[in-house]
């Protein structure tokens, strides 16, 4: 079940037509949703054939960051970013799943919060390493540690 990653940008712009949120919010979501996609939609670690979008997650101070959305965003600071009108995206069920997931765990969660629940799982910590608190790193986190992460919180519906 092999898949070509969807475009990014197709994800960002279905979350805040869904949710008004802030940059900071925004790269969380979609962190957990690339995480869950990565769970629902692979069996083994070593294995990672079907992947959301492409993975660019960095282990910034502030938890996992997409640079390439984050250079998008980054001058909307603590504004919300919102979407109207979307035009027609549509997704295959297996993103939907997962979107959808997404939303239900994570949605009604704050940025804030969502910082700290990502800055308590091994993925970031990983890529972290040593690093202190607020030390700037573009150390990539592993899909392998993402995946796990994830197969392990699904599998005992703890996310």
């Amino acid at each position: 079940m092999k898949n070509e990653a969807t475009d990014i940008q197709k994800i960002v712009k279905w979350f805040l037509h869904v949710q008004p949120m802030t940059h900071k919010k925004l790269q969380k979501l979609l962190y957990f949703s690339y995480g869950i996609y990565l769970a629902q939609n692979n069996n083994i670690p070593t294995e990672l054939s079907n992947r959301l979008f492409k993975n660019n997650f960095e282990a910034w101070a502030h938890g996992p960051v997409d640079p390439n959305v984050y250079f998008l965003y980054k001058n909307t600071g603590i504004n919300l970013l919102y979407i109207e009108n979307i035009e027609n995206i549509y997704f295959d069920k297996n993103i939907m799943l997962a979107l959808n997931k997404t939303m239900d765990i994570y949605g009604e969660y704050s940025a804030d919060e969502l910082e700290i629940i990502s800055h308590n799982q091994s993925p970031w910590k990983n890529a972290r390493q040593n690093l202190l608190p607020m030390e700037p790193s573009n150390n990539l986190l592993s899909d392998i540690d993402i995946f796990s992460t994830f197969k392990d919180l699904l599998n005992n519906e703890t996310v």
